[in-house]
């Protein structure tokens, strides 16, 4: 077996329901994983429509028990390794109870073992004799092994009373087992839900009301092949789609790594839970700095992920020394300064307890030891926003369906905070202002806001504002009513660059998209020129030679383009001279693979290096399906970027589709150019003309990009096709 952890995380919050029933539980069979709940956490800015340049996001990391270990491997069959899959409090509320598994030795055909151990505390805790299995080895029955290898979930809704608990695991293979008391389990699957990894994460969405799964998967960036994060879904208990990418290492994971060496950052894998109103995740980042395949050996360590809809994920702002960590290696020397896992999490009263694995060895690396740890977190204490020396305010977003109390979790040892509540004008409702409210003041993961002659929210139905009003203060989160909807702003103009080259001659090119500004076209060496000649363009009278054999590495800067964001569409018209492959658009600087700040979408007519289109975005290359155009003839391509879905498009049809991680938007490190690489591009220029060159932050939809295609870019001037939204 690996000689790394394997792990299977599986997490489930707030209704757990039977994929085989309509409808959710009853409150009072809520799930003893349940942490879905009302409040509203201010971990990102989806609640925030400004905030004063004074307030700072701060993220906190566990605070790990003193005791630590609270587990370690003292019985005959665990071979210096125990791993924790998952703890539930009992359900009647007497105890805890831990299920994980062991290494065995050399000896054991078995090799792992599936355990289980109880506790009064959830700190102290006793292996309990079974006798369900025997130790091979020796033939005893007096073990604490249990028949299911995994993490276990709670469904007691569940209408056959055998199924009251469940569990996914398999290392690679992942399989649904049940029981009716989590210890006496038999397999629920026929076949495996998902082939993957041989970690993966697994839960049940209360708030879409399906089965969620997190595997790692293979997947080259910037160059480099790296573990990642592949998502799959389902509602029943076999077969799933296969996995697709959703969460990948970007530039920022390896600034520590020397330039130009094969040292990089891996997504080992990652536990999630639905959370409150959104959903986090505990990455386990991966370094591997110690080998010369950049890929076995070094330390692993937890950041923090979040999520709105469980498959687009954002991770943590980077300060002046990366991203924090929400749950470190020890210091060295101790059990746990090589790697560390974050595992099961649950609340005790306003406390959060992260039950992790550790090691003092690193990935990969003998003598190898696992031991389980004890950490903590107030409640909802990932992220707050502080107002540290300044006074400063936040204001929410157009929020409806509050209603009743306001309960805010918050500390201001030496400060305070204040609530004002607007109309979605912004303008103070009468009797809620500043002056009028009790200010909070000292700590309290729950506290009443009121005010002079107020202790409820206004009623109503329209939408209102909030705004908090701190003063060396932190504030995590609140919480008014379970049916808060945020409305989001009004939108900004989209991005919009179109060349027709209708009207223009030579070098002077005109942005004919011009609701966000002006972009221009800034011709690189001496080739390019616009050419008024009808028998090169594909519509209309002009089109743009790119380059000619004569002077080659040509490119045509578009000002304004680093910012795609969540979407965008890049498309134009064009004929090769050559049919070699070359660059369409392009914003690499051809020294190094492309990485995550880069982008180029390039084509190869023959389909012979390609299949026929490319984009590279997020460090990350995906293809077309097969497709030739070497005829020499104008052609339409395009490729739409819908937050990881990518869309490929010839002459108006679809020829592909693929997915890239999601969450954070495409910023690039400098303008697009089409014809040819940035700076150093020589074997990629594109010979032959262009036309109608577009660059739209929107994904366009098939309808759109098919006219876009037969008739022209005039549509989008005359019919405002930009006004339509996407499908």
């Amino acid at each position: 077996m690996s000689v790394a952890f394997r792990f299977v995380s599986v997490c489930l919050a707030a209704v757990i329901v039977n994929p085989n029933a309509s409808g959710q539980s009853p409150a009072s069979q809520r799930s003893l994983n349940d942490l879905t709940g009302p409040w509203q956490l201010f971990i990102d800015d989806y609640l925030i429509a400004s905030r004063d340049a004074t307030i700072e996001r701060v993220y906190h990391a566990f605070e790990k028990y003193p005791g630590n270990p609270i587990m370690v491997a003292d019985q005959p069959w665990e071979n210096n390794v125990v791993v924790c899959n998952t703890v539930l409090p009992e359900e009647d509320g007497s105890g805890y109870r831990m299920w994980y598994y062991c290494w065995s030795h050399k000896n054991d055909p078995d090799k792992t073992h599936a355990c289980y151990a109880v506790s009064k505390d959830g700190i102290h805790w006793e292996k309990p004799i079974l006798r369900l299995k025997p130790w091979k080895v020796t033939g005893t029955l007096d073990t604490n092994f249990v028949g299911a290898t995994g993490d276990v979930i709670h469904t007691p809704w569940d209408p056959d009373p055998s199924r009251r608990y469940k569990c996914i695991g398999g290392g690679g293979e992942y399989k649904f087992s049940c029981s009716p008391d989590g210890i006496h389990w038999q397999r629920l699957s026929q076949g495996f839900i998902v082939k993957g990894g041989d970690t993966g994460t697994f839960m049940w969405d209360p708030f879409a009301g399906k089965f969620r799964a997190y595997v790692k998967v293979n997947a080259t960036v910037s160059g480099l092949r790296r573990r990642a994060i592949g998502y799959s879904e389902g509602s029943t208990f076999e077969n799933w789609p296969g996995l697709r990418l959703i969460m990948a290492p970007d530039d920022l994971d390896d600034t520590w790594a020397e330039p130009g060496s094969i040292h990089r950052s891996h997504f080992y894998g990652c536990p999630m839970f639905p959370y409150q109103t959104m959903y986090i995740g505990l990455m386990w980042l991966f370094r591997a700095d110690r080998d010369d395949d950049g890929y076995f050996f070094g330390p692993v360590f937890n950041e923090l992920v979040f999520s709105r809809d469980a498959i687009h994920w954002n991770r943590a702002e980077p300060g002046p020394h990366g991203r924090p960590r929400v749950l470190d290696v020890g210091p060295t020397g101790t059990w746990e300064s090589g790697m560390s896992y974050a595992g099961s999490l649950i609340r005790v009263g306003d406390t959060l307890r992260l039950y992790y694995t550790a090691a003092s060895n690193l990935h990969d690396t003998p003598p190898f030891h696992g031991e389980i740890g004890l950490a903590t977190m107030r409640k909802d204490g990932f992220v707050s926003l502080d107002a540290a020396y300044k006074p400063g305010t936040i204001t929410t977003k157009r929020l409806t369906g509050l209603s009743g109390e306001l309960h805010v979790n918050y500390r201001a040892w030496g400060g305070k905070i204040l609530v004002e509540v607007l109309d979605a004008h912004g303008q103070v409702v009468p009797g809620y202002g500043r002056d009028e409210c009790t200010p909070l003041q000292r700590d309290s993961v729950d506290a009443v806001v009121t005010w002079r002659h107020q202790r409820e929210l206004p009623a109503g139905d329209a939408p209102r504002r909030l705004r908090f009003v701190l003063d060396k203060a932190s504030l995590f989160s609140f919480s008014t009513g379970d049916n808060v909807q945020v409305l989001d702003e009004p939108a900004g103009p989209t991005l919009g660059v179109l060349f027709t080259f209708e009207g223009d001659k030579g070098r002077n090119v005109t942005d004919k998209l011009t609701r966000d500004g002006v972009s221009t076209a800034i011709f690189h060496s001496r080739g390019g020129r616009v050419e008024e000649d009808k028998n090169h363009a594909a519509f209309g009278e002009n089109a743009l030679n790119v380059a000619s054999p004569f002077r080659p590495v040509q490119s045509v800067e578009i000002s304004g383009t680093t910012d795609l964001g969540k979407a965008f569409t890049l498309a134009a018209m064009i004929k090769s001279a050559d049919n070699k492959p070359a660059r369409i658009f392009s914003a690499y600087n051809g020294n190094r693979p492309v990485n995550c700040s880069e982008l180029v979408f390039d084509c190869d007519p023959r389909g012979r290096s390609l299949a026929g289109l490319r984009l590279i975005c997020k460090g990350i290359a995906v293809e077309s399906d097969a497709v030739r155009f070497d005829d020499n003839r104008y052609h339409h391509v395009a490729v739409t970027f819908d937050d990881g879905a990518v869309q490929f498009f010839l002459d108006g049809k679809p020829v592909g589709q693929a997915w890239l991680p999601g969450g954070a938007g495409v910023t690039l490190a400098r303008n697009l150019r089409v014809g040819e690489d940035a700076e150093l591009g020589s074997d990629e220029q594109f010979m032959g003309h262009m036309d109608d060159v577009l660059v739209l932050g929107q994904a366009l939809n098939a309808k759109q990009i098919a006219k876009l295609a037969t008739q022209g870019a005039e549509p989008f001037l005359r019919d405002g096709m930009l006004d339509v939204p996407a499908e």
